[in-house]
């Protein structure tokens, strides 16, 4: 039971609620599309490439503790590292950079210390998305000492728009071992009407969406 936990997130409205369904595993597992090393802009943003049977991009933007931020290729995976890693963000995209895939698992792995959050923002078949925030440490204990798989996945019609890595006091060492089953497009989601306490849901939900749009600004030699 410990190693797999529904999380059901419920609307803050006054109609009827409506739920953000993902689960959490903390182990790796096999899926579509392995990825790989594709550029850094150091301090801010890695980008990642598909290696298997789809085409796309993932934008790892580094939201806290950005000191050597970079990314390189290690085997057939991308390993990120950090000096005081605390705040990761990750989105998937097609090969233009600018829609989003959504997926329908998300597998990677991290070292680091200290209480490790996981907020998870998924399309609602209805349209809109939901934030669901996981407490590492509340479902699974504190991180080892070497890699600490998990895989998150989408059910009940639901898909991942992207998700977020916050360390509190500690900070990730690295991440790598990023593969992902990407799901079919939805149309272009709602405003996030979130789950979780508010603190979360500002580093996820809102400043992290600025850097995002800058750094693909820059990526597509647009103006800023």
């Amino acid at each position: 039971m410990k190693n797999l936990l529904l999380a059901s997130a419920a609307l803050l409205t006054f109609s009827l609620p409506a739920y953000a369904d993902v689960i959490i595993q903390n182990k790796l597992s096999g899926t579509g599309d392995n990825v790989i090393f594709d550029s850094v802009t150091p301090g801010s943003q890695v980008v990642g490439s598909f290696n298997g049977q789809h085409q796309g991009l993932v934008d790892f933007n580094c939201l806290g503790g950005c000191t050597n931020f970079t990314g390189a290729q290690n085997g057939n995976d991308i390993k990120i590292t950090a000096d005081g890693l605390t705040d990761l963000s990750v989105q998937v995209f097609d090969t233009a950079g600018l829609n989003v895939l959504p997926t329908a698992t998300d597998v990677f792995s991290i070292t680091g210390t200290g209480n490790v959050f996981v907020g998870v923002t998924a399309n609602e078949p209805g349209g809109g998305t939901q934030l669901t925030t996981f407490d590492l440490f509340s479902l699974f204990g504190a991180l080892s000492n070497g890699q600490n798989g998990f895989t998150l996945t989408a059910i009940n019609d639901e898909t991942i728009n992207k998700f977020t890595l916050l360390d509190v006091g500690g900070t990730i060492t690295d991440f790598e071992h990023y593969r992902i089953d990407v799901a079919t497009p939805l149309a272009v989601p709602g405003p996030i009407i979130g789950a979780g306490f508010p603190g979360l849901l500002a580093l996820f939900g809102g400043g992290g969406m600025i850097g995002l749009n800058r750094a693909r600004r820059k990526r597509n030699g647009l103006a800023a």
